[in-house]
């Protein structure tokens, strides 16, 4: 089942780094919750974005796995918030975003704030917007990338639409300590999450396992190749992470079309 490694050999060899991010120019406040220290803060276009820099309170790993998860869900089409690679240049260096932590210039990963969202961490609203549909790629970007630390966020002006955010603890054995050791003896084991079932849109159950099916070998590449090369990752560790994904996907479309039979 899990694909030769030499498919993978030197794939990312030629990673760079963004060249033209958004530009963090103003910090507006700190999170009033939790433990990494993410902060508020306006691009140079005006956007506002949460951001979660190298130097956080849970440690540069997060942010790396973050980002990693947050560019495959993307792929996926699972209910991930709008991401990007952000840069903080030197005129912001100094801000405190927690007691003792101050912002540091470079690239950091940012999520784009959503007007009025409310945390939870469980599942909910399944009767609203299109969540029938979207929780299922939630289901589903759990499982394939080893999901972990469950949170959700909440759009009230969207009827209570949900969003994917903070994967900072997703790939075992959790965000911070997963390594090319843990994605190997990891790869064929399930993880789907034991939340509710009931209520989930078996078209959108369906058309999810497509999407893993159909999931191309260079879709990946590109999606990894994302990861500023600058960051504290090597190309071998972001190569046995794409052939980690790349490994689970036709397992998770089987299980997805399994959970779908279920009654």
């Amino acid at each position: 089942m899990a694909l030769k490694f030499d498919k993978w050999s030197g794939r990312l060899a030629d990673r760079g780094d963004p060249t033209n991010p958004p530009v963090i120019e103003l910090p507006i406040k700190p999170s009033p919750r939790g433990g990494s220290g993410t902060f508020l803060a306006a691009d140079d276009a005006g956007y506002q974005w949460w951001v979660k820099p190298l130097n956080n309170k849970q440690g540069e790993r997060v942010t790396i796995t973050e980002a990693i998860v947050a560019t495959a869900g993307e792929l996926v089409g699972a209910p991930v918030c709008e991401t990007a690679i952000v840069f903080l240049p030197p005129e912001i260096e100094g801000w405190e975003f927690r007691p003792g932590f101050r912002i540091e210039s470079g690239f950091a990963h940012a999520s784009r704030a959503i007007t009025s969202a409310v945390e939870h961490r469980s599942l909910q609203y399944r009767d609203k917007d299109e969540n029938a549909q979207r929780h299922v790629g939630a289901f589903a970007i759990y499982d394939w990338c080893w999901g972990g630390d469950d949170q959700w966020l909440y759009a009230e002006p969207e009827d209570r639409k949900l969003y994917s955010h903070d994967h900072g603890w997703y790939l075992p054995e959790t965000g911070p300590t997963w390594s090319i050791e843990t994605l190997i003896a990891r790869v064929s084991e399930p993880h789907l999450p034991n939340w509710t079932r009931g209520g989930l849109d078996p078209t959108e159950i369906a058309a999810y396992a497509q999407r893993f099916r159909s999931l191309s070998h260079d879709e990946l590449v590109a999606a990894l190749q994302a990861i500023p090369a600058c960051w504290p990752v090597d190309d071998e560790e972001l190569e046995r992470v794409g052939w980690f994904l790349e490994s689970r996907a036709p397992e998770v479309a089987a299980r997805l079309v399994n959970m779908g039979e279920m009654p």
